[in-house]
């Protein structure tokens, strides 16, 4: 696939991009050959970056750039990746996609999904890093543009400072390689009638206000025993999880009765890189399956302007 396998694949399924134009096609005159090592990226009025370039030029192959390594772990084949993307046409800059201002999106680390050409480069960076790519037009059209993207990398688990566990709380445990979270409940005990919130690791990214768009990674567990009309479950048992690599990170939005109440509440004020524990009553989340624990990673918050 000649276009942008990955990134571009998904912008053809989710928002057409192949199919879009980027207004009339360039002048037949200019056809001097470009280079990714000519396109700027700079800064721009919003969250997203601007770039920097010839119009017209003509883009024949798929090129990569490392803009800079990020300072996380490195990338490995076949993991779950978090990717903001801001792309434009190298006809007239016209933008084709920014989630800079909104949220991320997910895609996984090979090259069915990403491409060959973007897929080599990211197995060579870290956790962090900002990557540009050029994609010339399909090979069979005349009303494509060129495109370029400027594609940073994000976490997929929390990345902020620990912080002292509260005595009493369950105990959390992180996988060392993925950060996925598991729980010892300890011993069984009455569970507490009000929300608890306990922050277990301190991001430092914008604070989550009423209205905030947020994405997260998170596992939820039974604190009894049970049974519904859905099934029966022991303690300790996963309810659900947006950890395992056949999954994505949850999107939602605070204060907006999109989740349970005490996500709502519990939320609330909590930064993005910061994992936060939730000990939910069943009036606080569903009273059919009594007292749940969640541990979620705050990956990302987006505030858009009032």
């Amino acid at each position: 696939m000649p276009r942008l396998a990955a990134i571009a694949l998904a912008l053809v399924l989710s928002l057409g991009l192949a199919a879009c134009s980027a207004g009339s096609s360039p002048d037949a005159s200019v056809t001097a050959a470009g280079s990714i090592d000519d396109i700027v990226i700079g800064g721009s009025d919003t969250l997203a970056p601007s770039l920097e370039f010839v119009p017209g030029q003509k883009y024949s192959k798929e090129q990569a750039r490392v803009v800079w390594n990020g300072d996380g772990d490195f990338l490995e084949d076949g993991q779950p990746l978090l990717l903001d993307i801001y792309g434009a046409s190298l006809d007239d800059g016209t933008p084709l996609i920014n989630t800079y201002d909104g949220l991320p999106r997910s895609f996984l680390l090979a090259p069915e999904v990403v491409g060959d050409t973007l897929y080599d480069t990211l197995l060579d960076v870290r956790v962090g890093a900002r990557v540009l790519v050029v994609a010339p037009p399909s090979f069979d059209s005349d009303t494509e543009p060129p495109i370029a993207m400027v594609v940073d990398v994000l976490p997929v688990r929390a990345t902020g400072v620990d912080v002292e566990p509260v005595a009493g709380l369950p105990a959390v445990t992180l996988d060392p390689l993925t950060g996925e979270p598991s729980i010892d409940l300890g011993e069984e005990e009455d569970p507490p009638t009000d929300l608890v919130v306990s922050t277990l690791i301190l991001g430092s990214g914008p604070q989550i206000q009423e209205g905030s768009y947020v994405t997260v990674n998170y596992t939820g567990w039974y604190w009894s025993d049970g049974s519904d009309d859905e099934g029966e479950w022991s303690r300790g048992d996963v309810l659900d999880s947006s950890w395992p690599v056949e999954m994505a990170p949850f999107e939602l939005q605070i204060g907006k009765g999109q989740v349970i109440r005490g996500w709502d509440e519990g939320l609330l004020d909590q930064t993005a890189g910061s994992q936060v524990l939730l000990v939910v009553p069943a009036t606080y989340g569903y009273i059919a399956k009594g007292t749940l624990v969640f541990v979620v990673d705050i990956l990302d918050v987006w505030n858009p302007e009032v």
